[in-house]
């Protein structure tokens, strides 16, 4: 009797976890390739002017969401950055530990019943600086 227990309840986790694998492949099969101008424009932005090697993708069923990277001159991320996130919460206080492993790490959270608020209520951007002056940003947005 014990061993048709031990039997059932091995044959119930590997089609358990067979499910949570395929589950999961189908969410990733689920991502689309988008513009990065659609993408950005989604949290109310616009792409960087001068922004290379762009390549975002949209996922999510119900609520949209949108990630991305590209590369553009450290030089413009600070006035991209001040022109479309003015509300961006304020940078680690120096000498605080941070979860941020970029140079500059940004997260803006918008209030989803606002009139203000079109699209995405979630944007995080974690920018590497490079010592050529090329910034390589990493982008994310929801509106979940």
């Amino acid at each position: 009797m014990l061993l048709i227990l031990v039997i059932v309840s091995s044959l119930v986790m590997f089609a358990a976890c067979s499910a949570i694998k395929v589950a999961a492949r189908h969410l990733r099969d689920m991502s689309t390739g988008v513009t990065c101008k659609e993408a950005v424009e989604f949290a109310m932005a616009e792409l960087p002017e001068r922004a290379t090697h762009t390549k975002c993708e949209s996922y999510g069923v119900i609520d949209r969401s949108y990630r991305g990277t590209w590369q553009m001159p450290q030089a413009d991320v600070d006035t991209w950055v001040a022109q479309y996130f003015p509300d961006r919460e304020p940078p680690p206080v120096a000498g605080i530990p941070s979860e941020c492993g970029a140079d500059l790490c940004m997260t803006v959270h918008r209030d989803p019943m606002a009139e203000t608020t079109k699209g995405a209520y979630d944007i995080g951007l974690d920018i590497h600086f490079t010592p050529d002056g090329t910034a390589h940003v990493s982008y994310s947005s929801t509106d979940y």
